[in-house]
């Protein structure tokens, strides 16, 4: 019975020395790890122990006990026993390190697991958006401190209700809520701009929401995330933006007709200085207003020479509203001077030439000339006149009045012998009558004449030089120089010998400047020939003068002739402006 004994004894020592091995290495696992155990597992993990301590008590107490006689079964069960109790403290032991590295890791990775939960919680929480969450219902599960603090309401007054149900617009809510459908439905993202209103504030709201489905693992239930950008700035910025550019397009529209009228005045202006007759002159003016009002009608009339009476030489855009022929007395702008303006929002004079029943609004602007009314524009609309298009009629009328005015001087001159034979401009006798009518005019107008007085530098050597017949040569090629470089409407003549002059009207000093100092330039560089002999050229000094309110021809054309002589004195082949210095 020895070996039996000895087995046994063997057996249970080493199942005792296992059982308390095993709790002992699992005690330095944990210090070594520092590893805690939660609260709810105590008392499991205090049984488990309590178990394997007391058994091994058991077995150590099994050592010193008498010798009792075992079945062979016992003897083998207990065998075994020791055997997988030393084998897993063995194995234990050989897995210590891996064992405790791989708790740390554990713990490692359950630290970060809650550090990266805390920062995603603290990112949804304290981000500068609305973040939430709903159910399938759309009802609020989650939703962070940003849309607490912007529709005032505490971490659970929100949960559980639907955007209909909070907010003050429930319409609005319910669009929100269509949104939310369409992802949970299509299972797909979606972004776009949603409208709300907050409690409280009566504006809306313009947020861009970026919705999401994912499926809740805990519950197996679908969500929807949602985050939200308060874009109300952005959009306000946009539409400041989009009524600026409106504005600016109208601006743009404005000025291209402003443009447009710039365009049609100037050809008008430009036609009427080249009317031969005073149905041309009609004519210009006819289809200028038709451009300028195309819902507008119009009609010329001219006083006639007996001054008895006034009629109509042109009409145009539709019917008659006044009559052909009547006398001046019947039409207040011919009685009073001055413009009458008859409209449903303005109640000035009824003029007795216009036809019954009377409609629309009727414009009647005098037009002048030589100082004294010669006819009237006749503008009627069944609209309102505005002041643009009264100012555009002014201007209109203003010009007529000049073009007829300077057409009865053409037609008045054209017989008498106005032109230097030689170089076929004006004579000096044409040259002092069309300044006179053109100072009147600038006078009236409030627009600047100008004079040029010019003079052929050293002409008298270069007469003893090349002969009478060259000079004379040199001449004609000035007078084309000078009718090449000047308006339609400005006058050059020769006054005598090499000196020339150019009536320049409406036109700025600094313009003048420019355009005489260009002619100067181009004199100088005027080529001349006589024959196939290439002459010497010439120059000239330029004299300037501006026209002063009240001023007679005669000190007009002296100041230019003085401010030339100063050129001449100073140098020649320069410009001068008079000034009153010279006095």
């Amino acid at each position: 019975m020895e070996p039996i004994y000895w087995n046994c004894m063997i057996a249970h020592s080493i199942t005792a020395f296992s059982y308390f091995g095993i709790p002992t290495i699992i005690g330095v696992f944990f210090v070594k790890t520092k590893a805690t155990i939660p609260s709810k597992f105590w008392l499991a993990f205090f049984l488990s122990g309590g178990f394997v301590l007391f058994c091994g008590f058991h077995h150590f107490l099994a050592i010193f006990e008498p010798y009792m006689a075992v079945s062979l079964l016992h003897l083998g069960v207990l065998d075994i026993m020791a055997f997988i109790s030393l084998s897993a403290l063995l194995y234990l032991m050989l897995t210590a390190d891996q064992i405790v590295k791989a708790i740390a890791k554990y713990e490692e990775d359950n630290r970060e697991f809650r550090r990266s939960q805390q920062m995603q919680q603290l990112f949804l929480d304290q981000g500068p958006f609305g973040a939430y969450i709903k159910d399938e219902q759309s009802r609020m599960l989650y939703y962070n401190q940003e849309l607490q603090s912007r529709f005032s309401v505490n971490p659970q007054e929100w949960l559980g209700k639907t955007d209909s149900e909070f907010l003050p617009d429930p319409e609005e809510g319910r669009r929100v809520m269509e949104n939310d459908q369409v992802v949970l439905k299509t299972l797909r993202p979606l972004k776009l701009i949603e409208e709300t209103k907050i409690p409280g504030n009566d504006q809306p709201s313009y947020w861009l929401s970026f919705k999401f489905p994912f499926n809740d693992y805990a519950t197996g239930d679908r969500r929807l995330g949602g985050i939200s950008i308060d874009i109300t700035e952005s959009i306000e910025a946009q539409r400041s933006l989009t009524n600026l550019n409106q504005q600016l397009e109208e601006k743009t529209l404005k000025l291209e007709a402003k443009k447009r009228e710039l365009i049609y005045l100037s050809d008008m202006a430009d036609m009427l200085y080249s009317c031969e007759s005073e149905d041309e002159v009609y004519q210009v003016v006819a289809l200028t207003c038709s451009k300028l009002f195309p819902n507008m009608g119009g009609c010329i009339y001219i006083i006639a020479n007996s001054k008895n009476y006034v009629q109509m030489n042109s009409i145009w855009g539709g019917e008659k509203s006044s009559k052909e022929i009547f006398s001046q007395s019947e039409c207040w702008a011919l009685r009073r001077g001055k413009f009458n303006l008859l409209s449903p929002c303005n109640s000035g004079l009824m003029c007795s030439h216009l036809i019954q029943p009377i409609s629309g609004a009727h414009l009647c602007v005098p037009l002048f000339g030589q100082g004294e009314v010669v006819g009237i524009l006749h503008i009627y609309t069944l609209a309102e006149i505005s002041p643009e298009e009264q100012q555009i009629t002014e201007i209109i009328a203003r010009t007529l009045g000049i073009a007829l005015n300077n057409l009865s001087t053409k037609q008045r001159l054209a017989y008498d012998n106005l032109r230097d034979g030689m170089t076929q401009l004006f004579n000096q006798s044409y040259m002092q009558t069309i300044t006179e009518q053109r100072l009147a005019e600038a006078e009236r107008s409030g627009q600047p004449l100008s004079v040029i007085f010019l003079d052929i530098d050293n002409f008298k050597s270069y007469n003893s030089r090349y002969g009478h017949l060259t000079a004379n040569i040199v001449l004609q090629g000035l007078a084309k120089l000078l009718l090449k470089s000047i308006r339609s409407f400005d006058i050059a003549c020769r006054w005598g010998g090499e000196e020339f002059v150019i009536v320049m009207p409406n036109m700025t000093l600094e313009t003048l400047r420019k355009r005489v100092e260009q002619l100067r330039l181009d004199v100088e560089q005027m080529q001349l020939k006589d024959g196939d002999q290439l002459l010497e050229s010439i120059t000239a000094s330029f004299g300037i003068a501006v026209s002063e309110p009240g001023i007679t021809v005669k000190d007009f054309l002296s100041r230019a002739n003085q401010a030339m002589l100063e050129a001449k004195r100073t140098g020649k082949n320069r410009v001068m402006e008079y000034v009153n210095t010279y006095n």
